[in-house]
């Protein structure tokens, strides 16, 4: 009997190890059990890894309890190794509320896990701060070859996964902050799967990765997301193709006409957004940024302002900064041409803000859509002049005109857009809040 109780001592102890070391990497280093393994085990293959991370974590967490906080991240981890598990993966380890793991065989094992963990996301409900709360997460997801085995030292040692590959997917996975997309794969996983043509994906960017001296082309996947998103990129796909490489090539105007377009087919497209961005911020670059920067901002953001849609509330910031150049300008006198300049960038980043809006209060049937291209026309019309008293040299017309711009755009954010047609359109659900 007390053999018998050894044994089963022994095996649930083996077992709990085990939690601790997955089964898989024991098969790979060729290792019975844990006991066998040893520092500076190692083996080298070619894996596909898979990093997420959760957005926003810490503002979600920083006023509840470490009790709700534990039961929230194993609530959320238990559903993710599951969803690995299954697709023939591996944890190899959490990261705080990020996980990385690994996928030994196929990269569309990592592709099939990362379209469910984002399906289960969509839907799932966490407990936190005792309210039902959604969260979101990011990842990204790289192939290549991959050195896995034992660190560590006499007092501690853990089995690990050490590659270039791991630091491009971890940083794939920031770049689903700047493009908004939630998944984003490397050319290496497109290359290495079967049957690609089944997915749902949109070539996004050749980026630039801190680390790799080569660009690395990246795709989006949106397999995940709700019917009518699917329809609207497949439909603007060609379209979206022909922004990047206007965009790429330099032709910043071009570009942004197609992105505009797209936005207005489809607003919640975050990834066209941050190209329309992008490109009417380089159509202004012409700045000619001679005159000093230490000059406190003319008008600073209020967060109060906010409209709730990331989309307007950054252009809102881009020509708040552009009227900012414009008064240090003024101030420092740096003469006609650089504020002619200024008044001129003003012009267009305007035109590309209010050309959106209106396209998007025409297609949710906003009520109040001919009044608020009255106002834009205003707006519009004191640039023009500000433009003009540049060429009879009246600087104090144009220091009296950059007063009532900046007036004019605090209050009209404010009224008109975050308490007028903001709520409307997300009411309508043309934008996502």
């Amino acid at each position: 009997m007390t053999m018998q109780n050894d044994k089963i001592r022994i095996q649930r102890a083996n077992e709990t190890l085990n939690r601790f070391i997955p089964q898989e990497v024991l098969d790979f280093l060729k290792k019975e059990n844990i006991s066998q393994i040893q520092v500076g085990d190692q083996v080298s293959q070619e894996m596909t890894i898979l990093f997420s991370d959760i957005r926003f974590f810490t503002s979600i967490t920083e006023k509840t309890s470490s009790v709700e906080v534990f039961a929230f991240l194993n609530q959320y981890f238990s559903k993710m190794n599951e969803i690995i598990q299954n697709n023939s993966g591996f944890i190899d380890k959490y990261i705080g509320d990020a996980i990385l793991a690994v996928f030994p065989n196929s990269p569309e094992d990592a592709l099939k896990s990362a379209i469910q963990m984002q399906n289960y996301i969509k839907n799932a409900v966490f407990q936190i701060e005792g309210k039902e709360k959604k969260i979101s997460i990011g990842i990204g997801i790289h192939n290549g070859n991959v050195l896995l085995g034992v660190v560590g030292g006499n007092q501690l040692i853990q089995t690990t996964v050490i590659s270039d590959v791991v630091n491009t997917a971890s940083r794939l996975e920031g770049l689903t902050k700047v493009y908004g997309t939630p998944i984003i794969i490397s050319e290496d996983v497109i290359k290495n799967t079967n049957g690609t043509p089944e997915y749902q994906l949109r070539f996004l960017d050749c980026a630039s990765i801190r680390g790799k001296e080569k660009l690395t082309y990246i795709c989006e996947v949106y397999d995940f997301e709700d019917d009518e998103q699917i329809k609207l990129k497949n439909f603007t796909k060609d379209s979206f193709d022909l922004g990047l490489m206007t965009y790429q090539n330099g032709n910043y105007q071009k570009a942004w006409e197609v992105f505009l377009d797209i936005l207005t087919i489809n607003p919640k497209d975050k990834a066209a957004a941050y190209y329309l961005n992008k490109t009417a911020s380089f159509l202004v670059e012409g700045i000619e940024k001679h005159y000093p920067k230490i000059r406190e901002n003319f008008v600073k953001w209020n967060e109060s302002w906010s409209t709730k849609i990331e989309l307007i509330d950054s252009q809102h910031k881009i020509l708040f900064n552009i009227i900012n150049d414009l008064e240090r300008a003024i101030y420092f006198d740096r003469g006609r041409e650089i504020l002619k300049r200024i008044f001129y960038n003003l012009k267009i980043y305007t035109y590309t803000h209010f050309t959106l809006e209106e396209a998007l209060m025409y297609r949710s049937h906003f009520p109040d859509l001919k009044n608020h291209k009255v106002e834009h026309k205003k707006f519009i019309a004191e640039i023009e002049k500000g433009e003009l008293s540049l060429l009879e040299e009246d600087m104090e017309v144009a220091s009296e005109i950059l007063r009532f711009l900046c007036n004019w755009l605090t209050v009209h954010i404010q009224k008109s857009d975050r308490d007028g047609y903001a709520p409307y359109l997300i009411a309508t659900n043309q934008v996502s809040s």
